[in-house]
């Protein structure tokens, strides 16, 4: 995975979080609007029964006051009686007998509770009075225990019921209307008179008339209809929300170049449908899809068509969709893709056809496509090897995966689809290791400076030398650049291994100058990444003069692709070099970055030919015409030329014969340690 693609990771890592917040925010703003109206609709609920529970009570209260009242007046009756005609009890219970109504009725029991006197069939249930005396309060008991459902014993829900049961289906203005009996119960109540052993009790109606309850169930339409406002303003305030957080989320998961959903989306759908237990069996691809030379295009078509084109591949891969698949965009031309896996040969064609079928979406402006894949195969326990629920997935990582799979497939031609390998594995974890140990390798000084001599070819004795870095480890040993110098050109930490080494040759050139050795120039490499800075001339000298070097002696190398930044830049930064007094070199010439132009504007004392210059057959001659012109073309713009990679004794003969000022190769010797090389120097 190249640069730009992991710095762009990063900072769609560090976006996603602020978007998951923002989105966990607008999903917890929604519940208290639910919660309120919810509890809104409880409290408009209950607040009728609750006033139809207490209108009852009120409306029972009364009438059985009446009741107890009546009780009272009867036992006055009674006992006046037995005083005044000196009668017993039950003579005087006969007289007030014909003065009771209907509904009335009259009982008398002694201690025991054995019937006395009695008026019609029904007495009182004395199970229900047993250990109440009269002087506790008035008791009112039904006449049997059938008479349990009554007016005391109704819940304010059946009272409210009844309530709005009563109301007319049309206005009627008859006053018998009013009148009307919807409830009538016969109580007794123990009858408060001081009779010594002996107890009465009385026995009326409880009645609830239609005019009783005929405004209450009014006012409670009035209520429930002044309600329905603010419950359905509330309500209406509800679903507003809710609407609302749809469309945040919507905006949250909508890609903006493509229309279609975003890298957010892609995780958490990812994350379903891996996680699913269904899907435990299943096998499947995360594909990085990459449009090669995006940037290119828009440069020719406009922004706009860039656009265009990204949305017609997101409607593609929308319709060859299946169920239980998805994508995204990642980042550019950029694509996450996850696929059900048959098997990794049909998952392979299928992914041919893809490529071919979106290389076809504009066959005029020549796209091309590649893609990298890893497999996610099922989870096993290990022991018995039962499939398990996948848990805990790290899509980013998964996909990063695959992009590094993918960022093998310009290495190699005629190749667009590549698969995540135990060897890309290696490569990752390698790169993670080189990056967790450099800053301690350069602390402890494993990086180590080597020597390769530049030879005169004609009196072949060394004239210059080239400062060369190996990482020699106490866990690896001796580390090739190849192995790191790339990871550190992506990662730039390669700047701080430039000043390590011009510094190494800065000291190195002070201690030869101290001990009375023979000085030669030395080149030290000075990498593109050092060029974003514009006082890199300044910093350059701080780092040689820190150790009084000439800095004469001290040539700095730059490769081709140094050339191919800002000119205007890299001209003044290497004037300022050369008025301090540095040698400037161009590493690498001719490997497809220098020009003429670069030969011309740029003050270059020093001019490498590369090392392809030199390698392979040319029985044509044109190689060595080449070669010949370019040496007379530095000697006319006096440049020094070096050759390096050179291997055999008849390159050297006719380099020696053009003119060339210095051989550079493992003709003469390989890279050695600074010890070697002085010793080299001191044997000539």
């Amino acid at each position: 995975m190249c640069k730009n693609q992991l710095l762009n990771r990063q900072k769609l890592n560090s976006h996603n979080v602020k978007k998951q917040k923002l989105r966990n925010f607008y999903k917890k703003s929604i519940w208290p609007s639910i919660v309120l109206f919810l509890f809104f609709i409880i409290s408009c609920a209950a607040m009728p029964v609750s006033f139809a529970g207490i209108f009852k009570e009120y409306l029972l209260d009364s009438q059985t006051a009446v009741i107890y009242d009546d009780a009272q007046k009867a036992g006055k009756f009674l006992v006046n009686r037995m005083r005044r005609e000196d009668e017993s009890i039950l003579e005087s219970a006969a007289v007030l007998e014909r003065y009771l109504g209907e509904s009335n009725g009259l009982c008398v029991t002694d201690e025991d509770g054995y019937v006395l006197f009695q008026t019609g069939e029904t007495v009182p249930d004395f199970e229900r009075i047993q250990g109440v005396t009269a002087a506790e309060g008035y008791i009112f008991i039904p006449e049997t225990e059938q008479g349990q459902d009554n007016a005391f014993t109704m819940t304010s829900w059946d009272f409210l019921l009844r309530c709005m049961g009563t109301l007319p289906k049309s206005y009627d203005r008859h006053r018998k209307w009013l009148d009307n009996v919807i409830l009538r119960e016969s109580y007794w109540t123990e009858v408060p008179a001081e009779l010594p052993g002996l107890h009465v009790y009385y026995k009326d109606e409880v009645m609830l008339l239609q005019k009783h309850i005929y405004f209450i169930a009014v006012a409670l339409m009035a209520e429930a209809a002044f309600l329905m406002v603010p419950i359905i303003l509330l309500f209406i305030n509800v679903l507003s929300s809710i609407g609302m957080q749809k469309r945040m989320v919507n905006l949250l998961y909508l890609d903006t170049s493509t229309g279609g959903n975003n890298w957010i989306y892609f995780q958490q759908k990812c994350r379903r449908i891996l996680c699913q237990f269904r899907n435990a069996s299943s096998t499947y691809a995360m594909v990085s899809l990459h449009m090669f030379r995006f940037e290119d295009y828009c440069a020719c078509h406009g922004s706009r068509e860039g656009e265009g084109l990204l949305e017609n591949i997101s409607s593609y891969l929308q319709v060859n969709m299946e169920c239980g698949e998805t994508f995204a965009r990642f980042a550019k031309a950029d694509f996450g893709i996850l696929l059900r896996c048959d098997s990794d040969r049909m998952t392979e064609k299928r992914l041919k056809k893809l490529l071919a079928e979106l290389t076809g979406v504009q066959k005029d402006r020549g796209i091309s496509f590649c893609a990298g894949l890893y497999l996610i195969e099922p989870q096993t326990d290990g022991k018995m090897h039962e499939i398990q629920r996948r848990r805990q997935l790290d899509i980013d990582q998964i996909y990063h995966y695959a992009s590094a799979a993918r960022g093998m497939v310009g290495e190699k031609k005629g190749t667009h689809i590549k698969v995540f390998d135990q060897q890309i594995l290696e490569e990752q974890l390698w790169k993670l290791k080189v990056e967790e140990q450099m800053e301690a390798a350069l602390l402890n000084r494993e990086f180590q400076m080597y020597l390769q001599p530049k030879y005169d070819p004609v009196t072949e004795k060394i004239v210059g030398a080239e400062a060369l870095v190996r990482w020699i480890s106490p866990d690896e040993g001796m580390i090739s650049p190849n192995r790191f110098i790339p990871i550190f050109e992506e990662n730039g930490f390669i700047t701080r291994l430039d000043d390590y080494m011009i510094s190494a040759v800065a000291k190195l050139q002070s201690e030869w100058k101290i001990q009375g050795k023979k000085q030669v120039p030395v080149s030290v490499n000075v990498s593109r990444a050092n060029f974003t800075r514009t006082d890199l001339a300044q910093h350059i000298c701080r780092l040689t003069d820190s150790y009084g070097a000439d800095r004469s002696m001290i040539e700095l190398e730059l490769t081709e692709s140094a050339f191919f930044g800002d000119k205007n830049i890299l001209q003044q930064i290497l004037k300022e070099l050369k008025m301090y007094g540095f040698c400037i070199d161009m590493d690498d010439f001719g490997t497809g970055y220098s020009s003429l132009n670069s030969l011309k504007d740029l003050p270059i004392d020093v001019l490498k030919l590369d090392t392809d210059f030199f390698r392979g057959s040319d029985s044509n001659g044109r190689g060595e015409i080449v070669v010949m012109e370019t040496i007379r073309l530095a000697k006319k713009l006096n440049m020094k030329i070096v050759a390096e990679g050179i291997e055999k004794k008849e390159q050297v003969d006719f380099l020696a014969a053009q003119g060339c000022d210095m051989i550079q190769g493992y003709y003469f010797s390989k890279p050695v340690p600074v010890s070697e090389f002085e010793k080299k120097v001191q044997e000539q």
